[in-house]
């Protein structure tokens, strides 16, 4: 559990020892006749349980980190180029300098989670990035991204007010931010255990239930077994390369968005102020476009078709902001068509959807989220440079960039769609039917001849 965006995490943390110890007394001392179930009713009081106490603390930490990365579209209006005599691509440099740290931080912080416990290991990082920084489950992550522009943007609004003080707002902005980082990574640290057998907010029974869900989910507590072949087998598997290409390119859209979304808005006519709170808007709209993709998405069972048809609306805002030049009288009209380009955010959330559901074998899905990461980071460190300060306030050259991208995109979107439909049609045999007897053998996809693709 990182400051990262949701389902990329490349290792998984060992537990500490005494945890370990814990886990293996408890799976081995029942008989191994004894069949626990449990029941529905059972089932939804321990999901509520732990919903209660680790989802929303990590509904929160992202939240802090989603507010973090926006922290500079806010005070991009705010007076931080003047103050801080950026100049040229300085600004847009910025933003990239933030995924160039987390590509670097990445190894160390997967060691540390290795060897340190979990909660408290996310603790002393949230505090750090705090005190340094200034500053369907998918779709409830990806929603705070919205949460974040609605709650960041009334702040925004408030801080701008903020003219005669011995700071500049925009870092009165940074350092109240950076108070509420620090200070939330206090409450991790005694909120958050660190696995189920550690967590005494939880009876004895109930956590014991919480391993036997575990172990009927099929995804296991810990899989200590690394398979290099399956690692061969991801470097080999053009679909893992598809959705890396998928992840960086999405995000030369959205990172430069989130990075320049203010600035652009500005030119359409309106205020600091009026932009500040505009934000409350866009959030609820992002928020709104979220829950809607990952309901179409579980709706329709055509994740690749819902991951174009939200493209469409982004290509379609992009233009008008190209061919459409801002006046008083069609500000609203701007606005709208760049609020179209929001759809296309949610394309991080649906790729995740496609990887989650079509990549099996421990080691694969770890080596395959860790690539995928890679691919985030990579994507959002080129974004800002896309925008360059010589095509300010409009960015004709960026919005230009955008619809090749689009177009690349989509093209990809379809490629991955044959490659998933041709593997499921060498999977099926005539007459064959579909059995579950290999579900515990953390096989592959491509090895298990029981594995069917979602697309």
């Amino acid at each position: 559990m990182e400051s990262k965006e949701p389902g990329m995490q490349s290792i998984e943390a060992t537990p500490a020892k005494g945890e370990t110890e814990t886990i293996e007394k408890i799976e081995s001392e029942p008989n191994p006749s004894e069949n626990i179930i449990i029941d529905k009713a059972t089932n939804r009081r321990l999901l509520w349980m732990i919903s209660r106490r680790i989802l929303v603390i990590q509904v929160i930490t992202y939240f802090c980190q989603s507010l973090d990365k926006g922290v500079l579209n806010y005070a991009s209006i705010m007076g931080i180029k003047t103050d801080a005599k950026l100049v040229g691509q300085e600004y847009s440099w910025l933003g990239t300098i933030l995924y160039i740290g987390i590509l670097v931080g990445e190894y160390p912080q997967n060691l540390l989670l290795q060897k340190l416990p979990l909660a408290k290991t996310l603790a002393v990082n949230v505090f750090i990035w705090g005190r340094e920084e200034q500053s369907v489950l998918n779709s409830i992550w990806y929603c705070m991204s919205g949460v974040q522009l609605m709650i960041g943007g009334l702040l925004a609004f408030g801080v701008s007010h903020f003219t005669d003080g011995p700071i500049k707002n925009w870092q009165l902005f940074f350092l109240v931010l950076g108070l509420f980082t620090c200070a939330w990574s206090f409450c991790i640290g005694i909120l958050l255990p660190d696995s189920p057998m550690s967590a005494k907010c939880f009876s004895d029974a109930d956590r014991k239930l919480m391993i036997e869900r575990v172990r009927h989910n099929e995804t296991g507590i810990e899989n200590k077994e690394y398979k290099k072949y399956q690692i061969i087998e991801t470097i080999q598997d053009p679909f893992v390369w598809c959705c890396v290409l998928l992840i960086t390119i999405a995000n030369l859209v959205i990172g430069g968005l989130g990075v320049f979304s203010n600035l652009i808005i500005q030119q359409f006519g309106f205020s600091i102020l009026q932009t500040q709170l505009l934000n409350i808007a866009q959030g609820a709209w992002s928020i709104l476009v979220m829950i809607g993709s990952g309901w179409a998405c579980e709706r329709f069972q055509q994740t690749c078709f819902i991951m174009i048809l939200y493209a469409i609306p982004a290509i379609i805002g992009t233009i008008v902001m190209l061919v459409v030049t801002p006046t008083s009288s069609n500000a609203g009209g701007m606005l709208i068509a760049f609020y179209c380009t929001q759809f296309f955010p949610a394309q991080g959330n649906m790729i995740i959807s496609l990887i989650t559901r079509n990549i099996a074998g421990q080691t694969k899905k770890g080596f395959t989220m860790t690539m995928v990461f890679i691919g985030w980071s990579v994507g959002n460190l080129i974004a800002p440079q896309i925008f360059q300060d010589s095509d300010a306030p409009r960015y004709l050259h960026g919005f230009l960039a955008h619809i090749v991208v689009y177009a690349v995109y989509v093209c990809l979107v379809i490629a991955t769609r044959f490659v998933l439909m041709a593997r499921n049609r060498a999977k099926t045999q005539p007459g064959g039917e579909i059995s579950h007897d290999l579900a515990f053998q953390d096989l592959t996809d491509r090895e298990n001849p029981n594995f069917r693709y979602v697309y």
